[in-house]
């Protein structure tokens, strides 16, 4: 017996070794890949503009003069993702604005978990939409994108037409029997006591998050059709992660989004009765990171909305199925005319 615990606690040892090893590895690699600025390594397609606190990085496509739709991306992407999208619209006479939400893509990444709040990016997008001379536009919203796209909603309605919210990520309670209520507010304290060691907590990221080995398997986990997942698209995911900081901004934006205290105006569901935009909540039905009954609640808060199911689908129906999302959301367009 002895002998069997002496062994089964070398293995253990070894594994916890051979992991530190692996996380030690991934970590020293971001700082040798991390070291391009934003400018030098951000594609030419795009521009950057002063927005608040950080520049932001953006890609349009269509005529200044069409009505604008902003494209928010979700969790680790940035504003190529929206390319069938932003050619769809531009085609049909709107003007497509996909933006790199702060850290994500080539726009800035401020230091501090605070600057990720949803209060924070959705200022910025402001801010973005009055350097571009925009008084008002119809906003689109992926995923975790959809906090600042809501918070900009309820503090600055004037300056919106339209709501589109895609498989929304905005932090339900995960039981569906329960009344709807925002959950992040109560980490376990695994999670505080992790994210309090900054090292670890990037480490970590640089191992899962930023590591460009992962991207593929990361993204494949969130859809349904997995050969949406093409090797172009994940080459493309990859491309900003040479940018310096990432890393340490990613780390900043997760531990907002799983640890801090949101006291944002999005945080309180109870605030998304006050929504005035007409809204579409798009949902995949095959969704597994946000199910479908979320979005069932959703519109039961939410007062002018409506949701549309696309079949077959999993979190990111733009890239599962674009053709059948350019079309659900150009029918919602042509049908909620822009604010004179």
């Amino acid at each position: 017996m002895r002998r069997l615990l002496k062994w089964t606690f070398r293995i253990a040892a070894t594994f916890v070794a051979l992991v530190c090893l692996v996380i030690a590895l991934f970590s020293c690699l971001s700082h040798r890949r991390e070291t391009k600025s934003a400018v030098e390594a951000a594609p030419v397609t795009g521009h950057f503009v002063a927005a608040n606190d950080t520049e932001i990085y953006f890609q349009e496509a269509g005529s200044a003069s069409g009505r604008a739709i902003v494209l928010i991306h979700g969790t680790g992407a940035w504003s190529e993702i929206w390319r069938e999208t932003t050619t769809a619209l531009a085609d049909s006479g709107f003007h497509a604005i996909a933006i790199d939400v702060p850290p994500f893509g080539y726009s800035g990444k401020p230091a501090g978990v605070s600057e990720y709040s949803p209060h924070k990016q959705a200022g910025r997008i402001v801010a973005l939409l009055d350097a571009l001379h925009i008084e008002r536009a119809t906003i689109v919203g992926h995923s975790v994108g959809a906090r600042p796209a809501v918070e900009l909603c309820l503090d600055a309605p004037s300056r919106v037409d339209a709501l589109v919210l895609v498989d929304p990520a905005l932090g339900f309670a995960s039981d569906s029997a329960s009344d709807p209520h925002f959950e992040q507010n109560h980490p376990s304290w695994l999670v505080r006591a992790f994210f309090g060691v900054k090292p670890l907590r990037n480490s970590v990221v640089a191992t899962f998050g930023t590591n460009p080995l992962f991207i593929g398997t990361i993204f494949r986990s969130f859809v349904s059709r997995k050969e949406s997942v093409t090797p172009e698209r994940v080459e493309m995911l990859q491309r900003p992660l040479v940018v310096e900081g990432a890393t340490r901004s990613y780390g900043d934006w997760l531990e907002y989004l799983v640890a801090a205290k949101d006291v944002s105006l999005v945080s309180d569901l109870a605030n998304l009765r006050k929504l005035s935009a007409p809204t579409l909540v798009l949902w995949g039905s095959a969704d597994t990171v946000t199910p479908l009954w979320q979005g069932q609640q959703l519109v039961g808060i939410i007062p002018d909305s409506k949701l549309m199911v696309m079949d077959n689908v999993g979190h990111i129906p733009y890239i599962e199925n674009p053709e059948e999302f350019n079309r659900v959301l150009l029918g919602f367009l042509t049908r909620t005319p822009a604010h004179p």
